[in-house]
């Protein structure tokens, strides 16, 4: 198979209980099969940063466990490096960085430095690698500051960036990235972003990143895989994506008294249950952000205005509404998709 990391026909079935219990569903059948990857195919060449973005419980992390060799396809090929990564996990984790937003790699009671030393003797870093690997991490994620802190003291954002230069102490080939991001303050991200895109750009680490904020992929990716239900949606550039379904933008409005409608010309609007908070998404080319506001505080009185991240959710409407996703299953995924 060709390309760095390439998939073909690629499909993933878990067998899930119905509800009342294994002893229930054993002797009363009561199971079904969940699709948490569905027939999906794609090709990622050396040195690109790919975007794995979609809904939560859409299959992201599904994929990247497979990616990962953690999980194994249930039918279809997968090759990464060369090679199946089920069959070759180990060979493959010496040259693969992780970093999971949700989970740890360093050890919660030690300090940061005895986690560093750890992965070293783990992934067999030469002394020399090490401390070039080390000093890169330290100019650009600041980790000498964190070096003596136990894990479990560090604030979100400073964990984070500990994940992240322990994902490149032993100089992956590949960083594989979940919701790097989750969490944590802006100077954090920034500089994990930033980081992320000199592994890349310095040293040809090939980055696939799963989020379900579009921003996180306009810093940092060249290309977006939209996955929705486990199928692919979308899969382009970042800009012809950003051209196609990006062109709108989305507005948080919290009200002083309930509204039970809106209609905006330009505006698509969908409220909270309670109808206190309402969201908005604006065509610029119908609409200004400010003449929205200014429409919506002739008809409410307004408490608070936020600016938030395109949500993937509408996004991926959109996609169906376009008529590109309806040969997509309607039902959604599990949440222990994700």
């Amino acid at each position: 198979m060709g390309g760095f990391i390439q998939a073909e026909a690629l499909s993933l079935d878990y067998v899930a209980t119905k509800g009342g219990g294994f002893f229930k569903s054993l002797f009363l059948g009561g199971h079904e099969t969940i699709h948490a990857i569905k027939d999906v195919s794609f090709s990622i060449e050396e040195g690109e940063v790919v975007g794995l973005v979609g809904p939560n419980g859409a299959g992201k992390s599904t994929l990247l466990k497979v990616l990962l060799g953690i999980l194994a396809p249930t039918s279809g090929e997968v090759s990464v490096m060369g090679g199946d990564p089920f069959k070759q996990r180990r060979d493959n984790s010496y040259k693969t960085g992780v970093v999971f937003g949700h989970r740890s790699q360093l050890w919660w009671d030690l300090p940061v430095s005895d986690s560093f030393n750890l992965l070293k003797k783990i992934y067999k870093v030469p002394e020399g690698v090490y401390r070039q690997n080390l000093s890169y991490a330290e100019e650009h994620l600041g980790i000498y500051a964190l070096w003596d802190v136990p894990v479990r003291h560090l604030t979100p954002g400073q964990r984070a960036l500990a994940e992240t230069g322990a994902a490149s102490v032993h100089g992956p080939r590949l960083l594989i990235l979940d919701e790097p991001a989750s969490g944590i303050d802006i100077s954090a991200r920034r500089r994990i972003m930033e980081f992320v895109k000199r592994l890349n750009r310095e040293r040809d680490a090939t980055v696939v990143m799963a989020t379900h904020y579009m921003n996180d992929t306009d810093e940092l990716c060249g290309r977006v895989i939209l996955i929705d239900h486990g199928s692919i949606v979308a899969d382009m550039p970042l800009g012809a994506f950003r051209q196609r379904y990006g062109g709108r933008r989305a507005i948080k409005v919290d009200l002083n008294a309930p509204m039970v409608e809106f209609s905006i010309e330009g505006a698509a609007a969908s409220p909270e249950p309670g109808g206190l908070t309402w969201r908005f998404r604006l065509d610029p080319g119908r609409i200004t952000m400010g003449r929205l506001i200014d429409a919506i505080s002739e008809r409410a009185e307004i408490a608070r205005v936020t600016v938030e991240d395109e949500r993937t959710e509408d996004i991926v409407h959109e996609i169906y509404l376009s008529g590109l996703g309806d040969n997509l299953a309607p039902e959604y995924a599990e949440p222990w998709m994700e």
